[in-house]
């Protein structure tokens, strides 16, 4: 359960009539509700080359909004009319993009069908190291994640990798996003250790392309950080964030505004690990913030949304209500911000998972795999859990289960918020994930089906 940063995430609905609209339209024309095929081995006119244009544009405006169900009809159609013979300059980009509607559909055999003709047709044009081959490779790639292929996800992620590195430079940081594929595939093999070093290594890129201390690098930190934190790597998240500060107090006055941001994160560590105990980011962030009234709005609601969340873990009520009504206030200044959707949810604050098989099993080498808990629970206005239950589980039964329930019991949320006002949430549910040791036959029967 997590808060969606500031901003409205919602697509507009301009956006989305446009896109129904144009799609419509094209169909219309045709008087059907998909355009036909042009015959074998026919020349397009200009006013066919229109309509893939147009069908492109569709298929596109579909895409940026994630509506792949309505994305398909166009992007088949885009490919459909180009014949053997006859094919578009664009031919490639259009597979890839069908491939990749595909995909996200779950139609994985025909994705890599078209991902793969995508690949051999630029491989032709432009040879094996073209830099437009990367999109292409990194869709398969992902496609085989989706199909839990993970050997193959590396091995064609590895190859975009090595295609944009013989491009762009061995650093480049515009293969980060490759690299972040390759870490979700190692992830789906269990193997840490070499998702680990694909992050650090994504890090390491952005060093040497900019300097350590360069603005720059700070993304790169903080998504570091973050995947620390997902894998309970607390003391590493913390080195992270402890450097970006590092780099702007040496470059900014002791109060700038634009401290807050790293202070924020410190203080949410400190009160995760500590409880409460060790306050020195907070208290830090507590002044920059009083001496920047006129700082950004949103700079200021997440910082004063922060103090409150410190208030919350340390019971301090009235404390974290004042907090989150400033916060409400601070985002409501700003008009491009939804804060209503921005505090709709409530958000975990404290919780520390209970240690799992694997993670009592001092790097052993025996086969785990992943389960999940789900938890339902009442909160209250305060941010507390009650009537906790475990409500639906994936793996086999674990003892695991009666120390996350307690877990749960003692940890506080950011409540939801109405008009600036903490109330209660009903029936709010959180999934859990925890690994578990498998025995050596149903690893080698896992292997099998696999195949």
């Amino acid at each position: 359960m997590r808060s969606q940063k500031p901003g409205n995430p919602r697509t507009s609905v301009a956006t989305i009539v446009f896109a129904a609209a144009l799609v419509a339209t094209l169909c219309a024309a045709t008087g059907s509700a998909q355009p036909p095929a042009p015959p074998t081995g026919a020349i397009f006119s200009e006013d066919s080359g229109g309509r893939l244009d147009s069908l492109r544009r569709a298929r596109d405006t579909l895409m940026g909004i994630r509506d792949f169900d309505a994305a398909l009809n166009p992007a088949q159609t885009v490919v459909a009319r180009q014949d053997e013979t006859q094919r578009d300059a664009d031919y490639a980009k259009d597979l890839t993009a069908l491939a990749r509607i595909q995909a996200e559909l779950a139609r994985l055999d025909p994705a890599e069908s078209n991902f793969l003709k995508a690949i051999e047709i630029v491989e032709q044009a432009e040879g094996e190291f073209s830099i437009s081959l990367v999109e292409p490779y990194r869709g398969l790639g992902r496609a085989y994640i989706k199909g839990a292929r993970y050997p193959e996800a590396i091995t064609v992620l590895e190859e975009a990798q090595h295609i944009s590195q013989r491009n762009l430079g061995l650093f480049n940081v515009e293969q980060s996003g490759v690299i972040d594929d390759i870490t979700t595939a190692y992830l789906g093999l269990g193997d840490t250790g070499e998702a680990r070093r694909m992050q650090l290594a994504r890090l390491d890129n952005a060093v040497k392309r900019f300097g350590a201390n360069d603005p720059r690098v700070f993304p790169f930190r903080y998504q570091l950080a973050d995947y620390y934190q997902r894998s309970r790597l607390t003391d590493s998240a913390r080195e992270q964030y402890a450097e970006v500060l590092k780099s702007q107090e040496a470059q900014l006055a002791p109060n700038d505004p634009q401290l807050m941001s790293p202070l924020r994160q410190l203080a949410k560590i400190d009160l995760l690990t500590t409880q409460g105990e060790t306050d020195e980011a907070r208290t830090r962030l507590k002044a920059i913030l009083e001496q920047n009234q006129d700082a950004d709005p949103v700079e200021r609601g997440l910082s004063l949304a922060a103090l409150g969340d410190w208030a919350t873990v340390t019971d301090d009520v009235e404390g974290a209500r004042a907090y989150y009504k400033q916060a409400w206030d601070a985002f409501a200044a700003k008009p491009d911000v939804d804060v209503g959707d921005f505090f709709a949810k409530p958000v975990l604050l404290d919780f520390i998972a209970p240690l799992d098989a694997v993670d009592r099993g001092e790097r052993s080498r025996r086969p785990y795999s992943w389960a999940q808990l789900e938890a339902h629970f009442d909160l209250s206005a305060d941010g507390r859990p009650y009537n906790v239950s475990i409500a639906g589980r994936e793996g086999p039964p674990s003892p695991i289960e009666n120390r996350f329930t307690r877990r749960l019991r003692e940890t506080h949320f950011r409540p939801r918020l109405v008009g600036g006002e903490p109330v209660a949430t009903d029936n709010v549910r959180f999934t859990h994930l925890f690994r578990y040791y498998v025995s050596k036959d149903a690893a080698e029967r896992s292997a099998d089906d696999s195949e």
